[in-house]
C-alpha cells in the first residue's frame, strides 16, 4: 500500500473512534493485503491518536497470521484502556463484551533501541508476568458478522486486524517476578462468572509459552525506539475469547500463579 492509501484506510478507524459510528467495511482500494499493510495502517492511526487525541502508549501487542514470510502485527496499547484488577471497564468503551484469559508481561527496565539482537534471557530478565484478561473489541459493524467471523474469514482477517489487532482494553493482576519457574504449558486457567465456568483449560497458548513472542517483539521494537520500563507486552490468549454479560464480574484463576477480574460496567 502506498502512503496515500494507508492514510485513507487509517482515517476510517480514526473517524469511527471519534464519532462512535462503526465501519461496515473498508473500500477494496484500501483493504490491507499483507501484515506490512496492517502495521502501516496501525501506525498511521496511532500517530493521529497520540498527536491529536491525547492518547499515550502504555504497552504493545503482537499477533501472527501463521503464513510464510508474513511479519508479525504490532500495535500499541493506550494507557486510557489499561486497567488494574479488579477492574470496572465502562461498557461504552468496549461494547463487544468479549473477553479472554492471558498471561502478559510488564517491563521492569528499558530494552532500548540497538543494533544487536536481544537474546531470550536478556528479555526474560527484564520482565515480570501478570495474570490478565484481554477485552476484544472492534470499530467494525458487527450487526451482520461477528468479530470471530471476520478473523476466521481469510478475506477479512487482515482488515479486522488493521483495527489495532481487535484490542478493546486490558486488565492486569499482580505481577510476579518468579514467573520463569512456572511451566505455562502445564498451567491451568479457569475463567468464570458467579454463575458459570466459561473456560477451563491447561496451557493452550499458540506458542505454548506466552513469553516467546516477547523476544520477537523486543527485536522488532529495537528498530523502532525500543521498549520502556513499565510498558505492558501482550502476546495472545490461552483459549480465545467469549461473550459475557454486562455488570457480571469475570475472573480468571491461573492455578497457583494469580488471578484477574473484570466487569463490563453499565454505570
Amino acid at each position: 500500500m502506498d502512503a496515500a492509501t494507508v492514510r485513507e484506510a487509517a482515517q476510517y478507524f480514526v473517524d469511527a473512534r471519534r464519532t462512535g459510528r462503526p465501519i461496515r467495511e473498508l473500500p477494496d482500494a484500501c483493504r490491507p493485503q499483507t501484515t506490512a499493510d496492517v502495521n502501516a495502517i496501525v501506525d498511521a492511526v496511532t500517530a493521529e491518536l497520540t498527536t491529536r487525541a491525547g492518547e499515550v502508549i502504555g504497552g504493545w501487542k503482537i499477533g501472527f497470521v501463521y503464513s510464510p514470510r508474513q511479519a508479525p502485527m504490532i500495535c500499541p496499547l493506550f494507557r486510557s484502556r489499561l486497567f488494574e484488577s479488579p477492574a470496572r471497564v465502562p461498557l461504552a468503551l468496549t461494547p463487544s463484551r468479549r473477553i479472554e484469559p492471558e498471561i502478559s508481561f510488564r517491563l521492569t527496565r528499558d530494552l532500548p533501541a540497538r543494533a544487536a539482537a536481544y537474546r531470550p534471557q536478556e528479555v526474560a530478565d527484564a520482565l515480570a508476568a501478570c495474570p490478565s484478561l484481554e477485552i476484544i473489541d472492534t470499530r467494525f459493524d458487527t450487526s451482520t458478522r461477528s468479530i470471530r467471523a471476520m478473523i476466521d474469514d481469510r478475506r477479512s482477517r487482515l482488515e479486522a486486524m488493521a483495527d489495532h489487532n481487535t484490542t478493546g482494553a486490558y486488565v492486569t493482576g499482580a505481577p510476579r517476578a518468579d514467573w520463569q519457574s512456572f511451566d505455562f504449558a502445564a498451567l491451568r486457567a479457569v475463567m468464570r462468572t458467579q454463575e458459570r465456568v466459561i473456560v477451563d483449560t491447561v496451557g493452550g497458548h499458540a506458542f505454548v509459552d506466552p513469553f516467546l513472542p516477547c523476544v520477537v517483539l523486543a527485536n522488532a521494537m529495537r528498530h523502532r525506539g525500543g521498549l520502556r520500563a513499565h510498558e505492558l507486552l501482550v502476546t495472545g490468549s490461552f483459549s480465545g475469547f467469549f461473550e459475557v454479560a454486562a455488570d457480571e464480574p469475570v475472573t480468571v484463576d491461573f492455578e497457583g500463579f494469580g488471578t484477574a477480574e473484570a466487569t463490563f460496567a453499565t454505570s
